[in-house]
């Protein structure tokens, strides 16, 4: 108010100044523009609002015009009579006072239009000296417009040329960066934007703006002329990914540059030229776009439980991105980030955007002063650096922005530029200031992170690169510290080298920081490079020096430091195969841990010193058992933790502290680390006591989050139970029994309280799917009572109408479960009612609903086509006898319920891939128990069986299709009900065996084939068939793709198995066609079969060797004709082996 109402008086002063010497031709127009003030003040004075006129902009505008033209026409009779510095000065003071008069918003001038297009108009004829007040006013107008009218001046404000002098730029700058706050989706506006980054990069790399001799004070104005151009050129990259990626070198060079944009205490900022950051070639190699679990084997094998448990990944760079633009800015303070964590989704722990900042951020030194003139110098040196801060930081967000844009194949070829590479230093070392020699090849991010003067610059650094981190496991499998004779270094060891040193340098950040900010972002990257790095690649010795730093800050006062450094420790826990350093470092019981031979002694000595380091010591466990026995006053024997167990130690204490003591984020965490820990359950097998009470803690905690993180590590550590007591032998100790029993026994009423209590469905599904983890080794032990109680449970969730019904899924799922177990297996009465829960839930709008509902459908199959408990079936059993148990299943179900089955599974056959996937194999068991007059729901039901082999779709839908054709020829009314139906299932297996890309479909497509018993059933299209194996067998040398190769052997053992199950059952009229087809293929099908033959494991070669006897034998044989003779004597000679 107090600006603007100068601002006015002094244009009151220049309009009156300008009467007493102008001309009488110009004093009506200075009238007009008296009369015009006039009347704002009038109109402002009577409505305190402002003026609500549409044309005061229009009438300004003019008058603006006016005074423009009226200056300009002075201008030569002003140089003439020495006034020449009166000139413009009218027209400076109107837009003075219109720029205070719009940022004060006293008065509203209606439709701003005509006044924008004036200005406009004025900055495109002044391109050579724009005016600076005529910018602020443009800029001030831009602002206030909404963003899609200000969108449809971007094209002329994009083509105005860079003015020369640093503010006027500035406010250009300032001007375009407002219009580009909107998303630009139109093609002409995104050339624009091109345009305008192809001009602020070549003043960049011109050196336009750094060459200039300035003041103190522009050298300010030309700082943040920097920092917003930086920012800028982040915008353009963030919406124009073709952009960013087709300029990325000259983009990640000029961030690169502006990083090292310091000031110390005795120079000022000196800024290089940047450069062009050139790719590697090695990116040309790297081909793989998404990341891929290299340890998916290991993590997912089957247990007796049923579910399997998914290992923690990182968010994706997309939700970050998402998540970035919904929470604003990384400007919120860092403990309330890691607080709301507990919020929101688990994945959050890491590559949030927290804050970077504190309440002084600068620490690149200072003094108190001893003068004046001393605290002026410095207070305005502390102003300088300030802004080199906000260049730095501009500098790593165009950094990040342009490095999200780019393919994954694309990123990595500026590994060298943006991490350290070997013998690069340690970080924080006494050369590692900018300004030395070889400061080029300090710039990579942790170098910045260890270095740089200020806490936000050095947590925006380790935030990006644990960003650029996420995602990189493919590429750093092929790290590998295995030297081999050559003249040259080899990639791979280069990468490890690379590698081992981001380690060191993370390793002396954790060493030397005491910031917060930084040390949570140095943790999290060192958790995102934890779950990258492949460790049996690796030379040992690295794990031992980060491990007793994280141990430090794990006891850190700030919360999020403590989270995020038992985030490192979780994200140890979780690659599937421990080293032997790593499993001294999580704490693994000797006896379990993996035998790793050390090559040198020094290691040895390495490994029994890093024990001592990481064991607690006497002290430091004699208070933590105090606190334990404070807690809890009854510890028994069994219960306490072995002194190596340090981080199961640390962890079960954070969890037994109170609520205040211990906040939701931390407890949240510690239950992560130990739903890691159940991978390697011989941590956690000798705490289940302990165990199940923290959990029973945690499903009774006020915060949902520690409830629903408790029930997913009960499922968790229920599936790792229960796969280690399927592995246990059936005479194991009692004490391991009564353990698992007890650990159930307890949780199961707490696990009904929680239930009861849970006020969102996520809660109760997870509580179901963790009981669905219990296994038949416990489920079988619980005493009656319990039984019954928790089968009347589930029974009850999946039975209650008004339930959510993504929880009736999950109590379904888990009663899908229980119905493998032999105790229910043959109780009828559970298995109908279980069907007809499944029924209800088959059609649900919900496609999550119907894929746990399918898969319950898979199981109740199942277990209808499984043998008795009582009763033990063999390749050797009569016939006869197959089919009276074959009609003993049938008499388990009625026929209604089972016409129900499969309909509704003929209907979910054409529903989503993940619902079809268990839908045909619940098909091919049900149609087994289908009686062979139900003629019509057999062939309809397997035409659906064979439009999912034929149509396109994901391949576990086809060999599950395949697999269920398997079981459904067991059922020999098949091939009597319909002719039709059998021409159509051998043309697609054939076409499957021989053509199809997928090696696993193949294998599935010619197991059909093992499971028909009778030539008979093959009629007419045995030869066919026979040659669909030779020619089968041939094309399985030629690999399309490499992914193949790991199931070539399996299929090649698969079709000379299928070849051997044909040739027992051949008929003498089969023998010639036999050899005719396999003359033309003798010498490929001759190799397969031995090589086969010699690899197959010796319980499934016996077909192989035993073949060609059994052809030889067929000789004695009366009714065989010469030719038939000589096909089987070729036959027996081409297949023979040697035992």
């Amino acid at each position: 108010m107090e600006k603007e109402k100068r601002a006015y008086d002094v244009l009151i002063q220049t309009i009156n100044t300008r009467v007493r010497s102008s001309r009488t031709a110009d004093n009506a127009h200075i009238e007009l523009q008296l009369q015009f003030l006039r009347d704002i003040e009038i109109q402002t004075s009577g409505k305190p609002d402002g003026v609500n006129n549409n044309n005061t902009a229009s009438q300004l505008a003019e008058l603006l015009t006016e005074a423009a033209r009226v200056d300009a026409g002075g201008s030569g009779s002003g140089s003439r009579n020495g006034s020449k510095g009166d000139e413009s000065l009218n027209l400076n003071a109107w837009l003075l006072w219109l720029h205070e008069l719009l940022l004060s918003r006293r008065q509203l001038l209606g439709d701003t239009e005509p006044l924008l297009e004036w200005l406009l108009q004025r900055v495109e004829q002044q391109q050579a000296t724009v005016e600076v007040d005529a910018l602020r006013c443009l800029l001030s107008l831009l602002e206030a417009l909404p963003a899609q009218r200000a969108l449809v001046h971007f094209p002329r404000l994009a083509a105005i040329p860079m003015p020369v002098g640093v503010e006027a730029a500035l406010l250009l700058m300032l001007c375009q960066d407002t219009l580009l706050g909107t998303e630009l989706k139109e093609e002409q506006e995104l050339q624009l934007c091109s345009q305008l980054a192809n001009t602020l990069l070549q003043s960049h790399y011109d050196a336009r703006w750094t060459r200039m001799s300035l003041t103190t004070a522009k050298l300010d104005q030309l700082t943040l002329l920097v920092a917003h151009s930086l920012q800028l050129l982040q915008k353009i990259a963030t919406q124009h990914a073709d952009y960013a990626q087709e300029h990325a070198p000259e983009l990640i060079g000029l961030a690169l540059a502006y990083v090292r944009n310091r000031t110390t205490a005795t120079t000022t900022a000196s800024v290089q030229v940047p450069h062009r950051v050139q790719p590697a070639q090695q990116a040309a190699a790297y081909g793989q776009e998404e990341e891929v679990d290299m340890s998916s084997a290991s993590n997912h094998k089957a247990a007796a439980a049923g579910r399997r448990v998914k290992s923690r990944k990182m968010r994706s760079l997309t939700k970050q991105r998402n998540n970035a633009n919904a929470n604003g800015n990384a400007n919120a303070n860092v403990q309330g980030a890691t607080a709301a964590t507990g919020n929101e989704d688990r994945m959050q722990l890491l590559l949030l955007d927290n804050d970077c900042r504190m309440a002084s951020g600068d620490s690149e030194g200072g003094c108190t002063p001893t003068s004046d003139g001393a605290g002026q110098q410095l207070a305005g040196l502390k102003q300088q650096r300030q802004c080199q801060v906000k260049v730095r930081l501009a500098a790593l967000q165009l950094l990040g922005a342009v490095t999200k844009q780019l393919p994954r194949r694309s990123l990595y070829g500026y590994w060298h530029a943006l991490f350290p590479s070997a013998g690069g230093g340690r970080a924080g070392g006494g050369d590692a200031v900018a300004g030395g020699g070889g400061v080029e090849e300090q710039d990579h991010l942790l170098h910045i992170g260890a270095s740089d003067g200020n806490v936000r610059c050095r947590a925006q650094a380790l935030q990006l690169a644990a960003q650029l981190l996420y995602g990189s496991k493919p590429y750093l499998s092929q790290a590998s510290s295995t030297s081999a004779p050559s003249n040259y270094t080899p990639f791979a060891m280069s990468l490890a080298s690379s590698v081992l040193e981001a380690y060191r340098q993370l390793t002396a950040i954790l060493e030397r920081e005491y910031a917060p900010p930084v040390l949570t972002q140095c943790l999290k990257c060192l958790a995102v490079l934890v779950q990258a790095t492949p460790f049996d690649q690796l030379q040992m010795g690295f794990v031992y020096e980060f491990v007793p730093h994280v141990k430090k800050l794990a006891r850190h006062v700030d919360t999020g430091v403590k989270v995020s450094a038992l985030l490192v420790m979780e994200m140890l826990l979780a690659t599937p195969r421990l080293t032997q350093e790593m499993a001294c470092a999580v704490g693994l019981p000797i006896s379990e841990r993996r035998a790793v031979q050390a090559t040198a002694k020094s290691k040895q000595q390495e490994e029994q010193q890093f024990q001592q380091l990481c064991d607690s010591d006497e002290e430091e466990e004699a208070e933590e058992e105090d606190q334990e026995q404070q807690l809890q006053p009854v510890v028994t024997e069994e219960s306490r933790i072995p002194r190596n167990s340090w981080l199961l130690r640390l962890v079960l204490r954070y969890l037994d502290c109170p609520a205040s003591a211990s906040p939701s984020p931390l407890r949240v965490e510690c239950l992560q680390v130990i739903l890691a820990m159940s991978t390697h359950f011989a941590l956690l097998r000798d705490h289940l006591s302990r165990l199940s009470s923290v959990l029973c803690t945690a499903l009774e905690d006020a915060s949902l989050d520690v409830r629903l993180y408790g029930a997913r590590c009960l499922d968790a550590v229920g599936f790792q139970m229960a796969r280690h007591a399927a592995e246990q032998p059936d005479d194991s100790d009692a004490q391991l029994q009564q353990q698992h029993l007890g650990f159930w026994l307890r949780m199961l009423q707490a696990i009904y309280v929680a239930h009861m209590d849970a006020g969102t469905p996520i809660l109760k599904s997870a509580l179901c799917d963790a009981l669905s983890n219990m296994g038949v080794y416990s489920f079988e032990r619980l005493p009656q009572a319990q039984r019954n109680g928790l089968l009347a449970f589930l029974l009850g969730c999946s039975s209650d109408d008004a339930g959510d019904h993504l929880v009736r899924a999950a109590a379904l799922r888990a009663l899908a479960v229980y119905v493998l177990h032999p105790t229910l297996r043959s109780d009828l009465v559970f298995v109908e009612h279980t069907a007809e829960l499944a029924l209800r839930l088959i059609a649900d709008n919900q496609l999550a609903v119907r894929i746990k509902a399918a898969w319950a459908l898979g199981n109740i199959s199942d277990a209808l086509v499984a043998p008795s408990p009582t009763t033990t079936t063999t390749e050797q059993q009569p016939e006869e006898e197959r089919e009276q148990e074959q009609g003993q299943e049938q008499e388990r179900i009625s026929q209604t319920l089972l016409s129900r089955l499969i309909e509704a599974a003929v209907v979910a056959c054409s529903d989503h891939d993940k619902v079809r996937a268990n839908a045909v194999r619940a098909l091919g068991n049900l149609l087994r128990l289908l009686p062979p007059d139900e003629h019509g729901l057999m062939q309809r039901a397997m035409s659906r069986l064979l439009d999912c082999v034929r149509a396109a779709g994901s391949a576990k839908v086809k060999w599950n299709a395949c697999y269920a054709i398997g079981n459904l020829v067991r059922n020999r009314s098949l091939f009597s009900s319909s002719a039709s139906l059998a021409v159509t299932l051998y043309a697609t297996l054939s076409q499957l065996i021989v053509q199809h890309a997928n090696f696993k479909v193949r294998i599935n497509a010619t197991a059909v084939l093992l499971q028909i018993e009778q030539r008979a059933d093959f009629g007419v299209h045995y030869a066919t068939m026979w040659r669909s194996l030779l020619a089968a067998i041939e094309r399985s040398n030629a690999l399309d793709t490499f992914e193949e190769y790991n199931h070539r052997d399996g299929l090649q053992q698969q079709l000379c198995l299928a070849m051997a199950h044909m040739l027992a059952r051949a008929r003498p009229d089969d023998l010639s066609p036999c050899r005719a087809a396999l003359e033309s293929q003798l010498d490929v099908v001759s190799a397969t079969w031995r090589r086969v033959a010699y690899r197959i494991v010796p319980e499934q070669a016996a077909p192989l060797f035993t073949c060609g006897s059994l052809l030889q034998q067929r000789l004695a044989a009366n009714n065989l004709t010469a030719e038939q003779r000589n096909a089987l004597t070729f036959l027996a000679d081409a297949l023979r082996l040697e035992s």
